[in-house]
């Protein structure tokens, strides 16, 4: 981030916890966020969280307090906002003898596989306040835990679905729609053209899908694309996040598919229109929160085009050697030429 910018947004931050206006604190964090200031970006957003809580605890004051007990308070932001996040309440367990977590009841099941010992509970309900001596923002967690690249690399475990024991990976995962009104998105003519050339089993990983949308994918790309409907994927997020965790490698829009897939570890690729108001890196294509994930952004390519680099690179993900091959035996074939 430019110096003069950075500058600005910490006075509007300054500015808005001085006035308690948590809202505009929320959207500043966010431009942090997207401007990899992650140390900031937590900071300011853990203020608005714990301002605005009727729990009556201290501010957890990181690792090197002892205390009994820490209440996690349950995010301000959406579900995939959460989902970058919930990593470090691994972290946390290593530092504190019981943690009670505030959250959404379908990441329960999930989170209380993947971290041992923590107790979730709904936020709406009054939460075991017994041996709790201090509360936490997740965004909190996360400047302890992460508050620079190299420490949110460090500090990434992946959560656990709910898998068949030895059961590999199969077949690509894909998701192509958002509820967010906010985004441009490719038309199903343009995820045909690049689906009909994928040689593997192809799982719809869409939720809120439409069953004509998926149709339409099936015609237009001659392609046999499973659906499971029997899990409902915005009610059972833990049967959804087995689905993610069943796949080699997913292809996306941004969307909570997207952040499900980078929170599980599963490769990923996704694809970003321009000028797309997210929290994800406004340069580059990684994210430190998502080590699994590449980003791919449409610049002045069409759909179509973008789309293609994007399942290139998915490929080169899951098999390297793979990609290798081809790429040499591409070029042996236009030496030949």
């Amino acid at each position: 981030m430019n110096d003069d910018i950075g500058q600005v947004i910490a006075a509007q931050a300054a500015h808005a916890i001085e006035k308690k206006k948590w809202a505009q604190l929320r959207f500043i964090g966010n431009r942090f966020e997207r401007a990899r200031c992650y140390r900031d970006c937590w900071f300011v957003l853990a203020q608005a969280s714990e301002a605005t809580t009727q729990h009556q605890l201290s501010i957890w004051p990181g690792p090197e307090e002892s205390c009994s007990g820490v209440l996690v308070l349950p995010t301000t932001r959406d579900l995939g906002d959460e989902l970058r996040i919930l990593k470090f309440i691994g972290d946390l367990t290593e530092h504190v003898a019981k943690v009670v977590v505030l959250t959404d009841p379908r990441l329960h099941p999930l989170l209380e596989r993947s971290f041992p010992g923590v107790i979730c509970c709904d936020p709406s309900e009054i939460p075991p306040h017994a041996q709790l001596s201090h509360m936490a923002a997740q965004e909190r967690l996360a400047y302890w835990f992460g508050s620079d690249e190299q420490q949110l690399q460090d500090h990434f475990r992946p959560l656990k679905a709910a898998v068949t024991a030895g059961e590999k990976p199969k077949g690509i995962g894909i998701s192509w729609f958002s509820k967010s009104r906010n985004k441009t998105l490719p038309a199903v003519e343009d995820w045909a053209s690049v689906l009909k050339n994928i040689r593997q089993p192809l799982q719809s990983l869409q939720y809120l899908g439409k069953p004509a949308r998926i149709r339409a994918l099936r015609e237009l790309s001659a392609q046999r694309i499973r659906s499971s409907q029997p899990i409902d994927q915005m009610l059972d997020l833990d049967g959804f996040a087995a689905q993610v965790a069943g796949v080699r490698g997913v292809l996306t829009i941004s969307n909570t598919t997207a952040h499900l897939a980078g929170a599980l570890g599963v490769p990923c690729v996704v694809i970003l229109d321009n000028g797309s108001i997210t929290n994800w890196p406004d340069h580059g294509d990684t994210t430190p929160l998502y080590p699994s994930i590449r980003l791919i952004r449409r610049g002045s390519d069409n759909w179509a085009t973008t789309l293609r680099h994007g399942w290139r690179t998915l490929r080169s993900l899951i098999s390297p050697q793979e990609e290798i091959s081809m790429q040499s035996s591409s070029i042996k074939s236009s030496e030949t030429a």
